[in-house]
């Protein structure tokens, strides 16, 4: 065991001296996405993310637009990053912060997409039984500086404080809430829908994608924790 142990220590200091390995790789809490979905944007080219040693980075571009599955009027399908949930029961507690700099209006849809098998999550895709929505957006006004939840079809939008530190999604049954907390303990209820056509839909998940009306100008969300059902996935 000992000879063993040794030729193992010696094996990794070669590969680290050659450069094969990545000092991430062994840091503690480092960031990964190994079990999420990518679905690219159109022809790979509009949005993108990176794993970073302080968070998941997912980066806006120019025309890019959540809300469609084909490119039309100048706009194009943007990158979608979307995580599996399973059972008809769990809490998804999310933290990210976002940069958002004033301009044309840029924004981040995030939050529980349910519908068809295999199908892409975006905002417009007729598949989705329902979909519960958080949008933190910029754009030219001081008032577009906003972030909102709110549930389709049919929500009217809850308005949040932009300095949220946690975002909570449940799904108990057919039952799904929204809520937030400013200091990650004490969570404000902001609405809960009852959705019977989401017992027969085979796919949940969480998503996030985005909307460049223009120059992003450095534009991205950084996400840092989601907890499913409190256990910690991105780390």
């Amino acid at each position: 065991m000992k000879n063993k142990t040794l030729l193992l220590l010696t094996l990794a200091a070669a590969f680290a001296a050659a450069g094969c390995l990545s000092p991430i790789m062994f840091k503690k809490g480092a960031y990964a996405m190994d079990d999420w979905e990518t679905w690219t944007g159109w022809n790979d080219a509009y949005g993108s993310h990176e794993v970073l040693p302080d968070g998941v980075y997912y980066r806006l571009t120019d025309r890019q637009d959540d809300t469609r599955d084909e490119t039309s009027d100048g706009y194009s399908p943007g990158l979608i990053l979307s995580r599996e949930l399973m059972t008809d029961k769990w809490t998804v507690d999310l933290e990210a912060d976002f940069k958002l700099p004033p301009g044309q209006i840029k924004r981040f849809s995030y939050g529980i997409w349910v519908g068809g098998d295999a199908s892409r999550p975006s905002m417009g895709n007729p598949s989705a039984v329902i979909k519960v929505v958080a949008q933190r957006q910029n754009g030219p006004r001081p008032a577009d500086d906003s972030l909102t939840l709110y549930y389709l079809p049919g929500g009217k939008p809850f308005p949040v404080p932009t300095d949220a530190k946690v975002l909570r999604f449940t799904r108990s049954g057919n039952v799904f809430s929204a809520a937030y907390a400013l200091n990650r303990k004490k969570f404000v209820h902001l609405f809960s829908v009852n959705a019977p056509p989401a017992a027969g839909a085979p796919s949940q998940k969480f998503f996030i994608g985005g909307f460049a009306g223009g120059p992003p100008e450095g534009a991205y969300a950084r996400l840092t924790s989601l907890k499913i059902n409190g256990r910690e996935t991105l780390r």
